[in-house]
Order: structure tokens, then C-alpha cells, then sequence
């Protein structure tokens, strides 16, 4: 069965079963580009339920809507907020009509969800009307980047816990690597004594120090343009619905949203979503340097450096038998290259609004929600798969470090600086190790040499 809708545009046919309505099916037609609907996010269409809850509860209680009409409001938002209804919300999230449609998907679903649960069929909209009753006191240019910056809010507590775990087990590899000695490299070349936990700690510390940039980057986002409506002036909502509005959503959700300071500044910039999203890409591009310094540490012994041993999740080659590849660290450095792709959309959207709102919003919020989706399945994958599974290579690391001449500035101290560039210039001469030379001469025992490394690394 079918109903019929009527827009300024003419009237549209739409299955009886829908909850959307006329506008949204124009929206799905015009913008169907990508896989990606509105419903495929379900932060953000909780986050919109949740701005369209509090905004009945504002306008019932300043007298803008019935108490029926209210009450049916938010019965319908907290179903959507519940999880239900979400394969309604069918615009596509990169839709060009700088939210619209988006904003009237939202309206047209809890209008016609309420109208049911008031008794009426889907679509009576002299009775209760996206416009005039869910959407009363808003617009799409102020809901639609309040939506985002709530659901950028809550898909970023499993963002932030998921790169706390990685920087977590990377501290638990640097205590259990703590005692192994090898040599540290600057320019790719032997440089000082160093222990493998040092090298790990130095990677814990960066996770967690992006881990706490992304957690302060993102409380910005709680100050909201809601209550702005169209362009900053708060034309179109009646008195004290944007103090009412901001009270219910704070209570409702548990965080102190606020209003912008100046709604206008809110409205026009998209700075605050940049800068959050330059979190992401630094959070991905530490992640992405670890993982090529697995990649290196973990070369091979006879080929490479060989201190390290990854985990083997799968065979490497389908022409090389037993080779193995260091596939998760490879697939977070991809990751890190999409987070850097994606904030350099972010940006460009950013830059891009024009006069007294930014058109751009849905790219930026599709771009924003992938960042975070790759760190956070990506970080929990590579911590739990690779990270927690890594082996240190004690023999090769060491025997890496007692084959490097450069340790010798490490017993200047000992022997003196003339005496170790004679017994390093003999040693090459030779073709012996700089150790081997310094114990066949019986300056120092093989103990007092691991003892000066160990001191020299800080042990």
C-alpha cells in the first residue's frame, strides 16, 4: 500500500510503511552517491533524536507546542534514541543540500512515528507537522552541526579507550622489554646503547599523550549553534526556548552543552571541527610511525635488523613459501593515510562555508566518523593481535649491539679516548669486532662490557 505527499514541488507517492516522508524521498533520489545514509552512523542519529527531544520539551514547556504533541515527540526520539527506527533515515550523508535533508529525514520520521503513537496514520500532518511542530524553534543550520558535534562527542569515549589500550600495551611490552639490551639508531645508523623497553616506552608515551589531545580537543564540541537557527539571530524561536533547549539536552545527555558566546561565530565557523579532526590525523600518524618501526625492527635476522618478532597471522606470500609479512602494522599505516586523507577534507570544508553558515557539514561529518571508526577497530586490532603478541629477540639485538663500533664512546671513560680510537682503528683493520679486540687485549671482561652497556642505557 501507498500514501501520497504533497511538497511545493508537487505531490510524491511513498509506501505506506515509511516513516519518512516526501521530503526525504527527494533527498534520497537527488544524493544517492556514496553507501553511507544517515542511518548507517547510529551516533548521529541518536544525536539528532536527542536535539529534537530536548526542543519539544523546550517548546512544551514555554507553550510553543500541546502537551500531547510533546509527549508523542519524545516518545518517538527516545524509541530512535533506543536504536529503533534507524533504517528510516535513508538520505545519504554526503547529500548537497547542506543538511536539509538530513534535518527533514529527522523531522519527518518523528513526526510520523508520533502521529502513530497519537493514534493518526503516518503523513496527517494537519494534526502534527514536521515543520511546524518537530522542527519548531530550529533549522537545519543550527540542528545539523549540533547533531555532529554530539555524535563526534560520543563515538570519541570509544575512541579515546581504544588508543588508552594501545598505549597501554605498548607500556606493558616496554616493563617486560625493559632489560634487553641493543643498539639505538639515529639516520638509520648505529648511534648509542639503548634497551628495547626504553624504545617502547618512547611509543607508550606518544599514544598517551594522543590519547589526552584527542580527550581535550573534543570537550570543545560541547559548546553548541543551537538556538541560532538560521543565521545566529535566533529568528524563529519563541522567548526562552533557547535557555529551556539547553537545559533538557544537558540533562537528557549528561554533559554541560552550552551555547557559542557569539551564535553568529557559531553558525559561520567550522574551526572547532578542524581542529578535533587534526587530532585524529596526529593520533594516526603516531600510530602510523610505530608501525613502520615494527616493520623495520622486525626485518628479518639474516636480511635486516631482526630484534624483534611479530606475531604470524597469516602466510605472506602466495608464491613464496613460509614468508611471513608484518600485515598489521602495514594495515595501520593505510589507516593512518586515510585519517590523513580525511582531515584534509575536514579542512577543506572547513575553509570552504560561506558568509553566515558552512554548506559543508555532511562531508565533514562523514569524514570525521570514518577517522574515528578506522582508529578505533584499527587500534584495538593492532593492539590486541600485534602488540601484545611481540617477542624481543634478546641474541640478535644483543649481537646487533656488540657488532657496532659506535659502542665504543660508551668506554672512553674506562680506557680513554686515544686508547679506544687506537683499539677501533686496529679492530677494522682486523675485521674483528671492537669488543673481541678490548677482551683479547684483557682490558675488559665480557661482564664489565654488558655491565657499561647496561649503565650506559640507564640500567
Amino acid at each position: 500500500m501507498t500514501r501520497i505527499e504533497t511538497d511545493s514541488l508537487g505531490q510524491r507517492e511513498l509506501p505506506d510503511t515509511a516513516l519518512y516522508g516526501v521530503n526525504t524521498l527527494r533527498g534520497m533520489e537527488n544524493f544517492d552517491i556514496s553507501p553511507l545514509t544517515i542511518g548507517t552512523e547510529p551516533a548521529f542519529v541518536s544525536a539528532l533524536a536527542a536535539i529534537k527531544k530536548a526542543a519539544a520539551k523546550a517548546n512544551g514547556e514555554i507553550g510553543a507546542i500541546s502537551a500531547d504533541h510533546c509527549a508523542a515527540i519524545v516518545a518517538a526520539c527516545d524509541e530512535i534514541i533506543a536504536g529503533k527506527h534507524h533504517d528510516q533515515f535513508v538520505v545519504d550523508l554526503l547529500e548537497g543540500s547542506g543538511g536539509t535533508s538530513i534535518n527533514m529525514n529527522t523531522n519527518e520520521v518523528i513526526a510520523n512515528r508520533a502521529l502513530q503513537i497519537l493514534g493518526y496514520g503516518a503523513g496527517q500532518y494537519d494534526v502534527l507537522n514536521p515543520n511546524d511542530h518537530i522542527n519548531s524553534g530550529q533549522s537545519t543550520n543550527d540542528v545539523v552541526p549540533s547533531a555532529v558535534k554530539l555524535a563526534v562527542l560520543k563515538k570519541s569515549d570509544t575512541l579515546i579507550c581504544a588508543l588508552g589500550h594501545l598505549a597501554e600495551t605498548l607500556q606493558a611490552k616496554a616493563e617486560e622489554f625493559a632489560h634487553v639490551l641493543k643498539i639505538g639508531r639515529t639516520c638509520m645508523q648505529a648511534a648509542q646503547p639503548m634497551t628495547l623497553g626504553q624504545e617502547f616506552s618512547g611509543y607508550a608515551a606518544a599514544l598517551f599523550r594522543a590519547r589526552d589531545k584527542v580527550r581535550d580537543a573534543v570537550s570543545d564540541l560541547l559548546v553548541l549553534p543551537l538556538g541560532g537557527t538560521a543565521i545566529g539571530t535566533g529568528l524563529g524561536a519563541q522567548p526562552g526556548y533557547r535557555d529551556a533547549v539547553y537545559k533538557h539536552l544537558a540533562a537528557d545527555l549528561g554533559k554541560p552543552v552550552r551555547p557559542a558566546d557569539n551564535l553568529f561565530d557559531g553558525m559561520q565557523n567550522a574551526d572547532s571541527f578542524a581542529r578535533v579532526s587534526s587530532e585524529f590525523r596526529i593520533a594516526a600518524e603516531v600510530i602510523g610511525k610505530i608501525s613502520l618501526d615494527l616493520i623495520i625492527l622486525s626485518s628479518g635476522t639474516k636480511s635486516g635488523i631482526g630484534e624483534i618478532k611479530l606475531p604470524s597471522v597469516q602466510p605472506g606470500s602466495s608464491i613464496m613459501p613460509g614468508k611471513v609479512n608484518p600485515v598489521l602494522p602495514m594495515m595501520m599505516q593505510q589507516v593512518a593515510y586515510a585519517v590523513v586523507g580525511n582531515d584534509a577534507s575536514v579542512s577543506l570544508a572547513s575553509m570552504g562555508g560561506q558568509l553566515e553558515i558552512n554548506h559543508f557539514e555532511p562531508v565533514i561529518a562523514a569524514r570525521m566518523f570514518d577517522s574515528m571508526d578506522l582508529l578505533t577497530r584499527g587500534s584495538r586490532i593492532f593492539a590486541g593481535k600485534c602488540i601484545a603478541g611481540i617477542r624481543a629477540l634478546e641474541d640478535q639485538a644483543l649481537e646487533n649491539l656488540l657488532g657496532s663500533s659506535a659502542l665504543a664512546t660508551v668506554f672512553v671513560p674506562k680506557l680513554g679516548y686515544s686508547r679506544v680510537s687506537m683499539i677501533v682503528k686496529e679492530a677494522e683493520a682486523e675485521g674483528k669486532l671492537f669488543v673481541d679486540a678490548v677482551t683479547e687485549m684483557g682490558l675488559l671482561s665480557e661482564d664489565e662490557i654488558i655491565r657499561s652497556l647496561q649503565e650506559a642505557a640507564g640500567q
